[in-house]
């Protein structure tokens, strides 16, 4: 089986950033029909501007952080300059848990969550494209192994 990579997508990102836009444009006209009267309301610039810095932080967050599924193994990277690894036997699977926002079910992604046998923590990664699919193709993958 060819490796599965698996990876977070930026359209939560993108909609953050297109009512960040909107945003922008409504403080624009809101200033503009008042001739940029006060000029203590051109701080009202820094709410769109700090949603930018957000989404950009979080698209780098996200594109940092990957799972790859193979046949015998679910591996974890993570990190965009330093490189963090964890693999999971898929024999060790016991849970894939899929969580939705109203927010990410209107956008088609979900959260993903891995959960081991004996881990305490789950490994998880959030805005997938078609989580449920991607949670149905490792229990599949988790239950062919542990018949093999």
């Amino acid at each position: 089986m060819k490796p599965l990579v698996i990876k977070s997508t930026a359209k939560v990102v993108m909609a953050w950033l297109f009512f960040s836009t909107l945003l922008l444009l409504g403080i624009a006209y809101f200033l503009y029909t008042r001739n940029w009267e006060p000029p203590a309301f051109m701080a009202l610039f820094a709410i769109p501007i700090g949603i930018d810095l957000w989404a950009t932080f979080r698209l780098f967050q996200l594109q940092s952080r990957q799972l790859i599924l193979s046949d015998d193994m679910l591996r974890f990277e993570e990190g965009f300059l330093g490189k963090s690894q964890r693999n999971m036997m898929l024999t060790k699977i016991e849970d894939v848990r899929v969580e939705q926002s109203i927010g990410q079910r209107m956008l088609g992604v979900g959260n993903l969550a891995v959960q081991a046998t004996g881990d305490a923590a789950p490994l998880c990664l959030d805005n997938i494209d078609n989580a449920r699919a991607v949670a149905d193709r490792i229990l599949n993958a988790a239950k062919a192994a542990r018949k093999n």
